[in-house]
């Protein structure tokens, strides 16, 4: 009884724990993308011939040009009730149950467009950022409007370094971050907080740049713990994952194999997150990542190089076919990730909002359809990559491993007849191999390749997105608003270092300051432009223009460094103030963005799981190679980053800590507390193992009760209980000696459930 009584009133703390902290607002900003992409084009095909503002003769009085013409509804009611799919008229005419309520009238869509509509109605029928109302509907998409409101839009205009504001305090004179912070607090009225204590900054330093708890010996110097952990290897396994999500990472594409009901599998997508990683650790210059992503293989480069794994870029898309989705994904995460631009919007018709004509989209179409990649169960089509080199007994193993394939095709192909034989071996072949070059660290390391075409591909519009319907030419070649003689690439390639060469040129308006932002937004828990790959005339405007310019010159004058972008932000007073809470600025700011106030982040799934393998001791911090699993009989104990992640079916446990869906680029994670979360820190098995093992580790080499507390509480916490823990856990060991239980690991996990462990500072 007492046992199970111990537990609820930890159950009873978990949960007042995780009710105190609130869940940050919504953005919209999704919503208005996945309109955008998927939806507006559905309607413009299929519905504004009848129902717009510009359609010859409207018919039943409905509007389905703008958010208020779907939720009024028209003759036959509301079109639209958001959230609720089956009461929504438009579904109902869709799916054409009712002979009286047909639409389109004449044809049926297709599943995918339903099913398309169908998901949009439950998101809760998001409409664009800007929508049209009752205004005049002629001016969306107007390219020349755009164009013209281009001129003076701040995130087109050239980087030029400004002087930083001189502050009346001299303290916040020291350091050029801190002069335009402090100067936009003084345009406030608000005042700054004082710095965060050593032990909570040299925490929040540990996360921010290893996504690690620190260790003992790191409570020292400041400053040269700074360095140490710029130079740790730790470094890159942490930032890169700022990157994958950008990337849309994953091992497996969006699709199933119908015979097998298993995911395609990207045998060699870990090649590209390892040269993530080295990127980071390495230091490698932001222009030159660039570079190397979209065009390694016409740089001068061997072909084991590598640097080629940097392509995987292009190869870990969601489609695993060389078909216009594939390009379209592709054109999609280059444009959002190192621009900052939704040009993908502009696939099926003028982008409705930006400077983004249809031809600059298939400019780019040309240039990633000018390529090809092999299939990824073609395994031997993919070049081999130096720097994989396993142990011979490994290589040995795994050669026996893939002999035994070969006899298992041959036992089964002796139980069926004909063409079943053929089935059956590319059944096994396909299944059984992948799964052995996925798991097996003696298998052969290769690049997720691509590779250029005989000729180069010059596209032609597809007008309204089909691509049976030809247009204009769409010779290759850059975006115009950002290069308004648009040079044609190359003639002897596809273009894409052509391209590359365009996105990292340091006239580029977009390229730095968008990565800028993205490494701010990351260290500090709020960006400078909130809308993080939406530089356009629909994203948030800067809060801090001024600051966003600087550290964007700044970063390119040092050589487009990294390191030296991160240290020059937390070296920063603005990064090491406290975060508490101030009651004033709940009116003020109550978002936090000016920055009065240090931001307090939760950790993320990655960072709680490789924290419990650090304080439990069962971290292994071998690099690179194969991904693992991360949860079940026999999970990884290396960084999460290295866990294999099932696009096709994400694990349930990153979905319920807001890890990004991969099926598309991601500008920054949501963060939500929901009841799974704290389930998981109470019953999950991993969980549970890392607090027996912490134990085993620390408290039973201390002699007395106080010792194992303060160990415990070390070891979790960075610091020793105080008083009043002292007297609660002790009490609660007593109880559970009386029930014969082991209390030790019951403490270490009450720890991990707390706040304190769950929170950066």
């Amino acid at each position: 009884m007492r046992f199970t009584k111990s537990i609820c009133i930890v159950f009873c703390v978990l949960a007042a724990f995780s009710a105190a902290v609130p869940a940050r607002e919504g953005n919209d900003k999704a919503g208005n993308v996945f309109f955008e992409r998927h939806i507006r084009p559905v309607l413009v095909e299929h519905c504004y011939e009848c129902h717009s503002e510009e359609a010859e003769k409207q018919k039943g009085g409905l509007l389905l040009d703008r958010a208020s013409g779907w939720l009024d509804g028209g003759d036959s009611g509301k079109a639209v009730i958001p959230g609720n799919v089956k009461g929504s008229l438009l579904i109902t005419a869709v799916h054409r149950v009712d002979e009286d309520l047909e639409m389109p009238p004449k044809y049926a869509l297709d599943d995918q467009t339903v099913s398309l509509l169908e998901e949009w109605i439950a998101r809760g029928a998001p409409g664009p950022a800007d929508d049209m109302g009752e205004t005049d509907f002629s001016q969306l998409g107007d390219q020349e409007l755009y164009f013209e409101k281009a001129n003076t839009h701040w995130a087109f205009q050239p980087v030029v370094k400004p002087d930083p504001p001189r502050a009346a305090d001299a303290e916040w004179n020291q350091h050029p971050v801190d002069q335009f912070v402090f100067a936009k607090l003084a345009e406030k009225k608000i005042e700054p907080s004082p710095p965060a204590d050593p032990r909570t900054l040299i925490r929040r330093l540990s996360y921010d740049l290893t996504g690690l708890p620190p260790t003992q010996d790191q409570i020292g110097n400041q400053q040269s713990e700074i360095e140490n952990l710029l130079a740790s290897p730790r470094f890159g396994e942490h930032f890169a994952r700022l990157w994958l999500d950008v990337a849309r990472y994953a091992d497996t594409a969006g699709s199933y194999r119908p015979d097998t009901k298993t995911p395609h599998y990207y045998p060699y997508a870990f090649t590209y997150r390892d040269y993530v990683i080295a990127a980071f650790n390495e230091d490698k210059p932001y222009d030159t990542f660039i570079r190397e992503q979209l065009a390694a293989d016409l740089m001068e480069f061997d072909e084991d190089a590598p640097e080629r794994a940097a392509l995987g870029f292009m190869g870990v898309s969601q489609h695993r076919g060389m078909n216009h989705d594939y390009v379209d994904d592709v054109i999609d995460t280059t444009t959002r990730g190192f621009l900052g631009l939704t040009v993908a919007c502009a696939r099926c018709h003028d982008h409705k909002f930006e400077p983004v004509p249809t031809v600059d989209y298939y400019s780019l179409y040309g240039v990633f359809s000018s390529i090809d990649r092999p299939a990824p169960d073609k395994f031997d089509e993919f070049p081999f990559i130096r720097g994989y080199e396993p142990a011979a007994a490994l290589v040995a193993d795994y050669q026996k491993a893939r002999a035994s394939i070969d006899e298992k095709i041959k036992a089964a192909g002796n139980k069926v007849r004909g063409s079943n034989k053929r089935s059956v071996a590319q059944t096994i072949r396909e299944t059984d191999l992948a799964q052995l070059l996925i798991r097996h660290d003696g298998a052969p390391a290769r690049v997720m390749s691509v590779h250029e075409r005989d000729r180069p591909i010059d596209a032609a519009v597809f007008l309204r997105g089909q691509p049976g319907e030809r247009g204009d030419d769409a010779p290759r070649r850059f975006l115009k608003v950002l290069d308004p003689g648009q040079a044609l690439f190359t003639e002897e390639n596809s273009g894409r270092l052509d391209l590359a060469e365009k996105i990292a040129d340091p006239e580029n308006p977009l390229t730095a300051r968008v990565f800028v932002n993205r490494v701010w937004g990351a260290l500090m828990g709020g960006h400078l432009v909130d809308t993080p790959s939406d530089f356009g005339l629909q994203g948030s405007p800067p809060t801090h223009p001024g600051l966003l310019d600087w550290l964007a010159a700044d970063f390119m004058e040092h050589g487009w460094s990294t390191k030296h972008l991160v240290r020059t932000i937390v070296t920063s007073r603005a990064y090491q103030q406290r975060s508490r809470s101030r009651g004033e600025l709940a009116e003020i700011d109550p978002s936090n963005r000016f920055f009065a106030r240090a931001n307090a982040k939760r950790l993320s799934i990655e960072e709680l799981r490789d924290s419990l393998l650090a304080v439990s001791g069962q971290l292994d911090t071998r690099m690179r190679g194969r991904s693992g699993e991360l949860w079940g009989d026999n999970y990884t104990r290396r960084r999460s980053i290295y866990g294999y992640i099932n696009r096709f079916n994400l694990d349930p446990t990153l979905r319920a800590f807001d890890f990004p869906s991969p099926v598309q680029t991601q500008e920054k994670r949501p963060e939500s507390i929901v009841p799974p979360q704290a389930l998981f820190t109470m019953n999950s098995p991993f969980v549970i193992e890392q607090a027996q093992a912490l134990v085993k580790r620390v408290a039973f080499h201390e002699a007395s009760r106080r010792q194992r507390i303060d160990a415990v509480f070390q070891a979790i916490l960075q610091r020793p209980a105080d008083d009043v823990e002292h007297e609660r856990i002790g009490r609660f060991v007593d109880q559970q000696k009386e029930a014969s239980q082991n209390a030790w690991p019951l403490a270490a996990q009450s720890l991990f459930m707390s706040n304190e462990f769950l929170y950066v500072d």
